[in-house]
């Protein structure tokens, strides 16, 4: 796979993106995260006023259409067998009067800002169909297979012969958490019946069981099925989602406002009581709007009815996850209102400061020395004239402005080279050149005379002149 090759399917992606937009959009921006077969599509924008709701349209649309397919075998373009393929990529497109112009960006694998969301089924998932050295496997990424790891060798039925002793899993509770099980029991039963559905370090059929093995806390289903975490409230609220959903808890107005999926508007003076869903970044109202249809048989809610629907008491009823629009699964309704209420882990203390971090190694540019960037003068970066393209911090090839600049006096900085972007990430240049992180802004240093613009590499002052077939 050549950098061509990934730059034509990018085009059919932005084309079958723009293609569903239509008419009445100004700019959007299509967000993707996967790891294994956890997928979340995101697709928003601003538009122009000629077609309201068009970009909300186009996003209800997405699962239906081809992107999902496109976002998936991209993905896979960016694998390499060093890093493994990007998680987290970022599609900006703008609605241009000569034709949409585009631009890509992906998230740092350390930096996956979603990791609640990932299952250790996932992780280890993602860790076999992209394989890459340990040196290179993220830290969270890493911690959740080794959880997977954990929950596949534990066998439940050895519960039945060694149970766990409760007062035991309860002295290995953190800080906090000392009532977690009994506060677990309590809550469960002012929703359902048969509590002792519960239980903690032993096993029983149609039962729902949280137990402890090295590393990790289990949930364990009445089907045997193994869920690790490494938290034990997360495991309980597990545990407590599958009883409630076992008995069948009835899934109404009351319990969507209590686990937070529905927000309840009300204004009396105007006559207004409507429910609306809830928008927060996290909520599965958000997350699964645009998303890929589950695999998984259920059984879900349909969410979409209940945006801006009249205030009062109202009962849904579990089916199949609906074709288009956002969704939950019982499962999670539950345990959204399982978490309420449930004791929460004491905060960490807080580490003596072991003195002043120390100063990063800096060094000096002498007078005379020429430096370039494509960064803004607000900006801080310049790099070593002739640093490859790729490791200069920019993943977007449109509207930059190339600049050359001498150094008039000595000036400190921070040597600095950025991890390469999904575009032509196959096959990462080397790392040759250097970028400098200024101590203070471009534009501060020209007027102060540390800094002037140059017409070119070893050129007169005077703005940088720069052939456009010359831009990377």
């Amino acid at each position: 796979m050549t950098p061509e090759d990934e730059k034509a399917h990018l085009q059919g992606l932005i084309d079958e993106v723009v293609r569903l937009l239509g008419g009445g959009w100004r700019d959007a921006r299509l967000a993707y995260r996967a790891v294994g077969g956890h997928e979340v599509i995101e697709l928003t924008g601003h538009e122009d006023g000629s077609a309201p709701g068009a970009v909300a349209r186009a996003a209800r649309l997405v699962p239906g259409t081809a992107i999902p397919a496109l976002l998936r075998r991209h993905r896979e373009m960016t694998y390499h067998p060093d890093y493994g393929a990007w998680m987290s990529l970022t599609y900006s497109i703008w609605n241009r009067p000569d034709g949409p112009e585009w631009g890509v960006e992906a998230d740092q694998p350390d930096e996956f800002a979603w990791t609640d969301e990932i299952a250790p089924a996932d992780a280890a998932a993602e860790l076999a169909r992209f394989p890459r050295p340990d040196a290179y496997v993220p830290g969270w990424l890493g911690r959740l297979n080794a959880l997977h790891a954990a929950g596949e060798a534990f066998d439940p039925d050895a519960l039945r012969t060694a149970p766990q002793d409760e007062d035991d899993l309860t002295r290995q509770l953190p800080p906090g958490l000392e009532s977690l099980f009994s506060r677990a029991r309590e809550k469960l039963a002012d929703y359902v019946p048969g509590v002792d559905r519960l239980r903690v370090g032993t096993v029983a059929d149609g039962c729902w069981t949280i137990a402890r093995t090295d590393g990790a806390w289990l949930a364990v289903g009445p089907d045997a099925s193994v869920r690790p975490f490494d938290d034990p409230r997360a495991a309980t609220v597990h545990a407590m989602a599958g009883v409630m959903a076992g008995a069948d808890l009835e899934i109404n107005s009351q319990v969507l406002h209590a686990a937070g999926i529905i927000t309840r508007q009300r204004s009396p003076r105007k006559k207004q009581d409507a429910w609306n869903l809830a928008a927060d970044t996290d909520s599965p109202v958000t997350r699964t709007y645009s998303s890929p249809r589950p695999s998984a048989p259920g059984p879900y809610i349909a969410l979409e009815g209940m945006a801006n629907r009249p205030g009062g008491y109202f009962v849904c009823f579990p089916g199949p996850a609906p074709e288009h629009g956002p969704y939950a699964s019982v499962h999670e309704i539950c345990g959204l209102l399982a978490a309420t209420g449930l004791p929460v882990p004491a905060p960490a203390a807080e580490p003596e400061p072991a003195g002043p971090a120390p100063e990063p190694p800096s060094e000096t540019l002498p007078a005379g020395k020429e430096v370039d960037t494509y960064h803004d003068p607000a900006d801080r970066f310049v790099f070593e004239i002739g640093t490859p393209w790729l490791r200069r911090g920019h993943n977007n090839l449109h509207g930059l402005t190339y600049r050359v600049y001498r150094v008039q006096q000595p000036l400190r900085a921070y040597p600095v080279l950025f991890e390469v972007g999904p575009i032509g990430s196959g096959t990462p240049p080397e790392e040759t050149g250097m970028g400098y992180n200024l101590v203070h802004p471009i534009a501060d240093l020209v007027a102060s005379g540390h800094l002037v613009e140059i017409t070119g590499p070893g050129g007169e002052p005077g703005p940088t002149v720069h052939r456009p077939e010359e831009q990377p």
